[in-house]
């Protein structure tokens, strides 16, 4: 049982474990709580977002059938009211991608006129949404029906209004065919990952689009107990977020975001319900992973600090019965220490500084093969023997000794021996002793015979002399003390210091090490030590006068007896091959940059069609990076979206390689998508290299976009906004050739502002420019057919070109022109005609013949437009008898 000193260190480890717990599950907690509101306000800004967009294009449809509600009785008065109405029809449809058709349907269900002709002739009059739009309180209201699969497969919603008599009586409905895959355009940004699902509902529960998340059906009834769109439907709220299942079935729980789209102001009758969700699972994947780490981390940090404290408590006890063991053998060891002295191969000296004696061992005269009686007695001293070239060194260091500049002595010199042969030795001794002074009293040393290292040195010294870096031996001691017990004659050259400045202190040696490096060499010598891992490193040295160096040092460390570590290892100078290194580093690093910044797009393919390097400028263009489309053929994917000019473009591409010069792909034009979904026209070139492939990208969008201005600018008059004469001359002669071909009668209407020179003079020219400038507008928005043609022909005359249109319909429209000028009530007093601005019109019909010149026709209405101004302006001449 452990003493109640041991125990205590353990409780408080428990605590301190048990409370960094605590701090661990709190966190934990914390962070829940942040992940779970942080998925809610993404998903609810996603959904909000999401809403908005599709309560546009419902605005669009619902304000697309208001207008066409107004125009009703106009059109149907007219005696081409169908025709109309139906030319209004196509004009909605095409100008709104949701729209599929739109059609009108009398008081018995019938498709009495459509913008698919197709259609005309159908009875709807049992479908859902015609009861439903019959059955309506308010013409106001807008029947929305539940989706239903079109002829092509995709979904269909129909959007309906109430059409009704002058008298408020039932007339029929006016219906707009909504493809909801338009709506999936929408939505498929918010599709992208893995565990996302949009989806969007009727409000009777069927939801008819989901994107996203793989298994997830389309025509699927939501109406399910305990689903996410049931509870938001039984709560009546506009905006929900749930955790709930969002599949029919299905137990996984989801992270939901559900907004009702029903805008008041479109009154509509059944609601569309949205949802963005995520799996609650993968929401919380990363804190899960998080916390199952820092659980580990806990549990390894209490297991850790348990054994440290266990190792610690187990060293204390040993240390004890290491003390207690130790005396024991130091009474032990004194009794042997006479046995080791004749046995060891050293001698040894003694230096009594109260006699001036030394006093040697027997092995120390073994060592020189003499007999101590004999020596004695000749009265020899060591000072005798030692070699007259090293006498000088010996003494000096044995003066300082004496002096008490040093507390040990030592010299590796040769002494004469017995035999009268000189032998290298190395004599080291140590102070035992001191007086007062601090001089010493006691010296106590050892005599080591070295002559066969000293020929192996010498050896070395030889082998080393031509060796272009340095070989060496680095000693780091326990107490930070460092120095080169060894290093060959080649590091004068290397580091500026002989080989005997440096063994007794490497300090000055660091000091020539540049700073921005030193911390790294000596951070990677501890850890050598640390690890006794072979050490390398790569540096900068610099010699006062010779500039800076690179250095390369290679060495293999091992652990002395002492704790010191010593190592092995070779030092170069690689200055050349560095700087050879560092320049092409820096032209890699220019070659890069220029690539980048190029205003031309590229990217580098590899051999397996990875797309390893894109510059900026493909980037900014077409914004695909390496996590969007690592490989080409991803690429293609989404570049070319359409699977039948990809395969175009794939067979062009391949001939082009195959046709290519020294490597050269020629350029071709290409139609591109880029991330953000614009289209690009691109010419794409590329170069061949061994396995690899640059693809050059370069954007011609700007420039075709302002060839059309510059075109537009070329066919568009410029004060009204409206075609010009020269427009006007290119579509006149089209339409002759046209009509004659076909057999069909072609009008034209030349129009005059009765009295426009008075007009300026009275009110000036930019009340003038004004005139004209309403006056075009008021003409272009009463021209019933989108292919008709209203120009100015020049000053304030304007003329007005109608394709297979008879006299009878140009003079109906003549009228109307006149009519909605005159309706504008522009004040003018110097008219006679009228009180406010007036037109007259000359209306000129033919069946084009292509041996004549279609300026006839165009002199013709010019002509009827004289009369017109002579029998009193502010009317309408054809040529016939007029009133």
């Amino acid at each position: 049982m452990q003493p109640s000193h041991a125990r205590s260190p353990w409780w408080w480890l428990g605590l301190a474990w048990l409370a960094a717990g605590l701090v661990l599950v709190l966190n934990g907690w914390q962070e829940h709580r942040a992940t779970a509101e942080r998925a809610r306000q993404q998903l609810s800004l996603q959904a909000a977002g999401l809403h908005d967009n599709l309560a546009l294009q419902l605005d669009a449809t619902n304000d697309a059938l208001h207008s066409l509600l107004a125009e009703l009785p106009d059109l149907q008065a007219l005696g081409d009211g169908p025709a109309q109405l139906t030319v209004r029809l196509r004009a909605y449809a095409d100008a709104m991608p949701v729209v599929q058709y739109l059609s009108l349907l009398d008081a018995e269900g019938n498709i009495t006129v459509s913008s698919d002709p197709n259609l005309v002739g159908k009875n709807s009059g049992q479908r859902d949404y015609f009861a439903a739009a019959r059955a309506a309180a308010s013409p106001q209201t807008l029947v929305v029906s539940p989706p239903f699969r079109g002829a092509l497969g995709g979904w269909l919603m129909v959007l309906a209004r109430q059409v009704r008599s002058a008298d408020g009586r039932f007339a029929g409905v006016l219906v707009a065919a909504v493809d909801a895959d338009y709506f999936r355009l929408l939505m498929r940004p918010l599709g992208q990952a893995p565990d996302m699902l949009v989806s969007l509902s009727h409000g009777d529960g069927l939801r008819f689009l989901a994107l996203g998340r793989e298994g997830e059906a389309e025509g699927v009834d939501l109406r399910v107990a305990g689903s996410a769109w049931l509870r938001h439907h039984d709560s009546g709220q506009r905006a929900s977020f749930l955790r709930a299942p969002m599949r029919p079935g299905e137990a996984k729980l989801q992270m939901v975001a559900l907004r009702t789209l029903q805008p008041p102001e479109l009154h509509m009758d059944k609601p569309l319900v949205l949802a963005v969700g995520r799996d609650q699972a993968a929401v919380f994947a990363a804190w899960r992973r998080d916390a199952r780490w820092s659980l580990l981390l806990w549990l390894a940090a209490g297991v850790l600090a348990a054994g440290t404290l266990a190792r610690m408590q187990r060293k204390r006890r040993q240390l004890q019965r290491e003390q207690a063991e130790r005396a024991a053998r130091e009474a032990e060891n004194q009794a042997h220490w006479d046995v080791v002295l004749s046995a060891t191969r050293q001698g040894l000296w003694d230096y009594d500084a109260a006699s001036g004696k030394v006093s040697h061992s027997p092995q120390w005269y073994g060592l020189l093969g003499y007999v101590q009686e004999a020596f004695e007695r000749d009265g020899q001293t060591w000072e005798d023997l030692t070699h007259p070239d090293d006498r000088a060194k010996v003494a000096q260091e044995w003066q300082q000794l004496l002096s008490g500049e040093k507390e040990h002595f030592e010299a590796t010199h040769r002494l004469r021996c017995a035999d009268g042969s000189y032998r290298w030795f190395a004599c080291q001794g140590r102070v035992t002793a001191q007086d007062a002074r601090g001089l010493p009293e006691r010296v106590f040393g050892t005599l080591s015979d070295v002559s066969e290292r000293r020929q192996q040195e010498e050896m070395l010294q030889r082998l080393t002399e031509n060796l272009p870096g340095v070989l060496y031996q680095y000693q780091l001691d326990p107490d930070g003390h460092h120095h080169f017990p060894y290093a060959s004659p080649g590091v004068v050259n290397i580091y500026g210091f002989s080989a005997q400045e440096l063994k007794h202190d490497a300090e000055p040696l660091f000091a020539h090490i540049r700073p921005g490096d030193l911390q790294r060499v000596a951070e990677g010598v501890r850890r050598s030590a640390r690890e006794l891992s072979e050490w390398t490193a790569e540096y900068r040295y610099e010699i006062p006068g010779r500039g800076p160096r690179w250095l390369s040092g290679h060495a293999r460390p091992q652990r002395l007896p002492s704790g010191a570590t010593l190592w092995n290892g070779y030092i170069s100078d690689v200055t050349e091959a560095k700087e050879q290194s560092l320049r092409l580093q820096a032209t890699e690093r220019v070659l890069q940059q220029l690539m980048s910044e190029m205003p031309v797009g590229l990217c580098m393919v590899d051999a397996r069609h990875h797309m390893y390097f894109r510059n900026q400028r493909f980037l900014d263009q077409l914004g695909y990076d390496e996590h969007a489309v690592p490989t080409l053929r991803e690429w293609a994917l989404k570049a070319y979206p359409d699977a039948d000019y990809r395969a175009e473009v794939a067979a062009r591409w391949k001939q082009a390689k195959a046709e290519a010069v020294n490597g050269q792909i020629a350029a071709q034009s290409y139609r591109i998508v880029s991330r953000d979904g614009a289209h690009h026209v691109m010419d794409v070139a590329g170069l061949i290299f061994g396995d690899k492939l640059l693809i050059t990208f370069q954007d011609h969008t700007a420039h075709l976009a302002q060839n059309e201005w510059l075109r537009k600018l070329a066919y568009v008059d410029g004060l009204t906004g409206i075609a010009n004469r020269r427009s006007f001359d290119e579509a006149l002669a089209a339409e002759w050739s046209r009509c004659a071909r076909a057999g069909l009668p072609l009008s034209v209407l030349m129009i005059d502002i009765d009295h426009f020179k008075a007009y300026n003079d009275l009110y000036g020219h930019q009340k003038g420019d004004a005139c004209l400038q309403t006056v075009a507008r008021t003409l272009s928005e009463s021209m019933a057919r989108p292919h008709d043609l209203l120009a100015r022909y020049g000053g304030e005359e304007f003329v007005c070109l109608l394709p297979q249109c008879d006299l009878e319909g140009a003079r109906v429209v003549a009228e109307r022109l006149c009519g909605a000028v005159f309706g504008q009530a522009l004040v003018h007093e110097g008219s006679s005609a009228a009180p406010c601005v007036t037109i007259s019109v000359g209306v000129a019909c033919a069946i084009p013949d292509l041996q004549r010149d279609p300026a006839t026709l165009t002199e013709l209405a010019d002509v009827h437009l004289y009369r017109a101004k002579l029998t009193g302006r502010n009317r309408v001449s054809d040529g016939r008898s007029d009133p």
